[in-house]
């Protein structure tokens, strides 16, 4: 299996540790590739919607945002990390994930997304927990992957030595459970949320593409994906 990480801070703190215990459950004898944010990403989404009338490839940072992406398509599974910052997730991981709104269900999203299983890592002192899995699951939802699980601990402590041993031993074991689920599957198929999403946004692509015409207007490159990939007419990016 094929795993591409991002390490949502370069700290070598409590995110990090927790992260070499999953490596470590996952098998380092399979590929994996890692980065590392901000140093792999850092610049923030100018917003000038290029990627939304044709692709990434114009995006003004593609030199970042490129490999990525492409390292995101390979993976069969894919690791987020973040500590939890002021309750939600750290600024550099929702930075890299604004660089991809062209790819959530709503405009352009890629068939390979809907096969993919995803983790979530994350900790805190105390709360925020809940924000950091919805500030990514949001993306990793409506880019369409299939099956997504989570590893979370509250520390009580911002220093790893000190952390107990009870609370890295429940780390070790999330790990360890989330690992078997991720490996003990031959074929994923997309849980029933990423149908209904896709179904309401294949309606939403019909009805815009309508009134697009009515309005005299060109086909957009959301439409144009759409109708290449036959999910206009009742085609779907999973197998049956």
């Amino acid at each position: 299996m094929r795993l591409m990480v991002i390490n949502g801070t370069a700290q070598k703190g409590c995110t990090y540790h927790m992260k070499e215990m999953f490596l470590d459950a996952f098998g380092r004898e399979h590929e994996i590739e890692e980065y590392t944010l901000p140093t792999d990403c850092p610049v923030f989404c100018a917003g000038c919607k290029a990627c939304f009338f044709e692709d990434i490839s114009v995006c003004p940072h593609k030199k970042y945002t490129e490999p990525l992406w492409e390292s995101i398509s390979r993976a069969d599974v894919l690791l987020v990390t973040s500590p939890v910052y002021v309750f939600h997730a750290a600024g550099q991981v929702k930075a890299l994930l604004d660089h991809y709104g062209t790819k959530w269900m709503a405009h352009s999203p890629e068939a390979q997304m809907f096969s993919k299983q995803a983790v979530v890592l994350t900790n805190a002192v105390g709360m925020g927990m809940k924000n950091v899995l919805k500030d990514i699951g949001d993306s990793l939802d409506f880019w369409g992957v299939a099956r997504r699980y989570s590893v979370r601990q509250t520390l009580f402590e911002t220093d790893w030595t000190r952390v107990s041993d009870k609370r890295k031993e429940s780390v070790r074991r999330q790990c360890q459970r989330v690992c078997r689920r991720l490996q003990g599957r031959s074929a994923v198929a997309p849980r029933l949320k990423i149908k209904l999403l896709f179904t309401v946004m294949s309606i939403a692509q019909r009805f815009i593409h309508k009134s697009q015409l009515r309005a005299g207007q060109s086909e957009s490159a959301d439409h144009r994906r759409w109708r290449e990939n036959g999910w206009l007419n009742g085609g779907k990016p999973w197998r049956a």
